[in-house]
């Protein structure tokens, strides 16, 4: 199988749910089936996590203060982005709001088509191509979009028993996680910030207006803090 053949259109409806990228052929025709890429898109929003395999072990690493040298070069090398996703024909853009690394000199736009199960992106302004496999379809998605008082962006997608958080401070310092909704607890699972795995996110309404958030995390020495949020964009039937 070649990434010029034939096949099926697909469309952006048809994208909802956790897709894990199984090939990378880059412009220079060199493959990468290693990188573990997770990207789960809802409605239009969408978080994507790029991690190169294998990892440091970060056991015991409860927070910023605790990394190595080590372990602090590792995530220097992860990619990821956040944002919302249009289409246009084939062409399928992917806006990027948060990201971990500097934006390229291009557009994020492909060309997706279906061989079968497997979704298969060709790019438009660069000569790569992607093949991605479905984990999870998604049924149920929302999304919203989050601003703090002093100007930090953060994007909250939920896709079924789902969820992925980007999160981006006035200094430039960006999070990205996806996680599941157990029984009420919002458990990250695979982070840029693998100290944040296992920890709650733990979104919740402040008051009854459902236009302000609340959310957990730490700070750089591992303290419990609570980060305040003003709802902007919302998509979806928003559920917590």
């Amino acid at each position: 199988m070649t990434a010029r053949e034939a096949r099926t259109p697909v469309r952006m409806a048809e994208c909802a749910g956790l897709w894990e990228r199984t090939l990378l052929v880059d412009v220079d025709g060199s493959q990468d089936i290693t990188t573990d890429v997770r990207w789960l898109q809802g409605i239009t929003r969408f978080v994507d996590l790029r991690r190169p395999m294998p990892r440091p072990d970060f056991s015991g690493v409860r927070c910023a203060a605790d990394l190595t040298d080590q372990q602090r070069a590792w995530m220097r090398m992860q990619d990821g982005f956040a944002g919302q996703l249009t289409q246009y024909s084939d062409v399928f853009h992917w806006r990027r709001g948060i990201e971990l690394q500097p934006p390229g000199p291009h557009p994020d736009e492909g060309r997706m088509s279906y061989t079968g199960d497997l979704l298969v992106e060709i790019g438009v302004h660069a000569d790569y191509f992607e093949h991605w496999a479905r984990e999870t379809p998604g049924q149920s998605c929302w999304a919203m979009e989050l601003k703090d008082p002093a100007g930090a962006q953060a994007l909250l997608v939920r896709v079924d028993d789902l969820f992925g958080w980007a999160r981006r401070d006035t200094e430039g310092a960006v999070e990205l996680s996806l996680g599941s909704v157990r029984g009420g607890d919002w458990i990250i699972t695979d982070s840029a910030l693998p100290y944040r795995e296992q920890q709650g996110l733990v979104p919740r309404w402040v008051g009854d207006t459902r236009i302000h958030l609340h959310t957990n995390d730490i700070d750089a020495h591992g303290t419990p803090l609570i980060r305040e949020w003003l709802v902007g964009y919302t998509e979806g039937n928003v559920t917590l």
